[in-house]
């Protein structure tokens, strides 16, 4: 599935379909949720009582997921012409379908049925008008999580160009990447995380995921250089006019990220093991001089 996997959850406010989300992480499944933020002026207008819609994504935020599925279910059978409440109806079916599976095992019995039921309410909504590159990326994580890693690609080249240019760009970008190493093309998956790595100092964990593509491609030096990121914080300066931002990184992340059960689940299976090589076969003198390059570059 993705690295992290991101999932959507829109919300449909009394008066007006609306799209502003943002996101949080789920402790247990290492997965982000990504749900829509209430629009202050409209929640304003709104009546005292909330709505169906309303009390469905509260439901989700509290983490109530089958409670949540139930109201979205009932609102597709009230409103089957809602594209909106199909969506985040699959993204809901996405997380119980995906919850306790350990990414490269086959899900059986309920978990699979869950996952197919959410690519239908996936592709019910995209046949009413809603799609974009969050629900797409959410159809591609289901494909993921039934193994079926070549429309899973599919789904997230679709997701990668809705995204260009937006903050949620990295994300079917990395997942992409993820899925090109299960499939053996690690030159595609390197070109790949490069290029939001770039775009996103703060993307740590397409850091580590490019420092086990560079390390399987036989770049061990590039392996450690980029691992080294990963143990100091960021730094950008969007112009000469302003005082450069430090990001996220350091010993901190640097420790999280030295042990692969931390993108276990996460990452593809074959990028699990990419990892798992990179950490267990460390050059002690490279990793020595990737860190003094920080160091004098700093």
């Amino acid at each position: 599935l993705s690295l992290p996997l991101s999932l959507p959850l829109s919300s449909v406010t009394t008066t007006t379909t609306t799209r502003r989300r943002f996101s949080f992480s789920m402790a247990t499944a290492a997965m982000s949720a990504v749900f829509q933020q209430f629009d202050p002026a409209a929640a304003a207008a709104a009546p005292t009582s909330p709505s169906p819609a309303a009390v469905a994504i509260r439901l989700f935020e509290d983490g109530k997921y089958a409670e949540s599925l139930a109201a979205w279910t009932r609102l597709t059978e009230a409103t089957p012409s809602e594209g909106l409440y199909w969506s985040n109806r699959g993204t809901v079916e996405l997380i119980l379908g995906s919850a306790g599976l350990r990414l490269g095992a086959a899900p059986t019995g309920l978990s699979e049925a869950t996952l197919l039921s959410a690519l239908r309410s996936f592709e019910r909504a995209e046949a009413l008008g809603d799609v974009d590159a969050i629900a797409l990326n959410n159809r591609g994580n289901v494909y993921n999580s039934l193994l079926r890693w070549t429309e899973a690609a599919a789904l997230y080249d679709r997701a990668v160009a809705a995204a260009v240019k937006t903050e949620y760009a990295s994300v079917p970008s990395e997942n992409r990447a993820l899925v090109a190493v299960q499939l053996g093309d690690l030159a595609d998956a390197q070109r790949r995380t490069e290029a939001p790595v770039r775009r996103d100092p703060n993307f740590l964990d397409g850091k580590a995921l490019l420092a086990a593509v560079k390390f399987a491609r036989g770049d061990k030096d590039g392996a450690e250089a980029t691992f080294a990121l990963l143990c100091r914080p960021a730094v950008s300066a969007p112009n000469q006019f302003k005082a450069p931002i430090q990001g996220i990184g350091g010993p901190d992340f640097c420790d999280l990220y030295s042990n692969a059960d931390f993108v276990r689940d996460r990452w593809t299976p074959a990028a699990v093991a990419a990892y798992d090589a990179f950490l267990g076969n460390r050059n002690r003198n490279a990793r020595i001089a990737a860190n003094t390059r920080l160091r004098d570059q700093g």
